[in-house]
């Protein structure tokens, strides 16, 4: 009985041992793992704040009718906005839109018909081609301008209209590689289907390919949109009128005054900021879906 009863002990010992075990205590392993996170969060909270500063004085400065370059609480006014969205300045963020659509349009249209091209016809040459294109997007403009610059002088094309193209063929190389890597994901089989029913190329283009690699396509010309938008060592070379300059030109003139007018500074800043932020909102379902091509299942 004894034993019996030592038995049961003991299995009773194990099932509340089981049923509540004791954890180790911890080792130097964790404790330099708890440091490491904790340095690690508390090194990205003050780049955080870093990154943030600058967005919260262009916010409290554009209300701000005695603003000055330190963050302070604002004396509210609208004012700096009814300054920076009249006459001339007004005229310059029209004039960005005018660079940033027409730059954007002819670097995603051509773009979108290289890339089908290189993704899928026999191309001679195609893998330096594309080493090329690649090595491409990533040449300065600042070695670009001057000589451009020279060739735009002599045939009277200092304008508006010749610095939107010359935008988008900068911006054209790493549009198309970008393309051609979601074209590659479209299945052939697709295409197929579509000759099958006597489809062209262009109508295999318009109603299969362009469709389903809309998600790289959309990318593209964001970035197309954003490098015109914000382009200004180009603009301020390249377009001799004053009335074409956009307004990167715009927000410099303003630190060129004898007075600093910092609440026309963050108030058109601000304005500047408000089309790249729309845009990205718009699209930002195409980048929640991580860039993943949607739709046309292989079978």
């Amino acid at each position: 009985m004894s034993d019996v009863h030592g038995m049961l002990m003991s299995a009773d010992d194990v099932a509340e041992m089981t049923s509540d075990p004791v954890m180790p205590p911890a080792n130097r392993e964790t404790q330099r793992t708890k440091v490491r996170s904790a340095t690690l969060h508390l090194v990205l909270g003050a780049l955080g704040v870093i990154f943030l500063a600058p967005m919260l004085w262009l916010f409290l400065a554009s209300i701000d009718k005695n603003a000055s370059w330190g963050v302070e609480w604002p004396h509210f006014s609208l004012i700096n906005f009814k300054h920076v969205l009249t006459g001339s300045l007004l005229h310059s963020l029209w004039n960005s839109v005018v660079l940033a659509v027409i730059s954007t349009a002819i670097a995603s249209i051509t773009g979108v018909f290289a890339a089908y091209s290189l993704s899928r016809r026999r191309i001679p040459f195609k893998g330096p081609l594309l080493l090329f294109i690649i090595f491409s997007s990533g040449v300065p403009l600042a070695i670009m301008v001057i000589p451009v610059y020279e060739i735009f002088s002599r045939f009277g094309f200092l304008s508006i209209l010749p610095t939107a193209v010359f935008l988008s063929v900068t911006s054209l190389p790493f549009e198309v590689y970008l393309m051609k890597n979601f074209i590659d994901a479209v299945p052939i089989d697709l295409e197929e289907a579509a000759r099958m029913e006597r489809a062209s190329t262009f109508q295999v283009l318009r109603r299969v390919v362009i469709p389903l690699a809309m998600p790289g396509i959309a990318a593209a010309s964001i970035f197309g949109f954003v490098n015109a938008w914000g382009s200004f060592i180009v603009p301020l070379i390249l377009i001799s009128p004053a009335n074409q300059q956009p307004a990167p030109i715009a927000i410099y003139t303003f630190l060129t005054l004898p007075k600093a007018e910092f609440g026309n500074i963050a108030a058109y800043s601000l304005v500047f900021c408000v089309p790249v932020f729309i845009l990205y909102a718009v699209s930002s379902r195409l980048f929640r879906e991580g860039f993943v091509l949607g739709g046309g299942v292989k079978g």
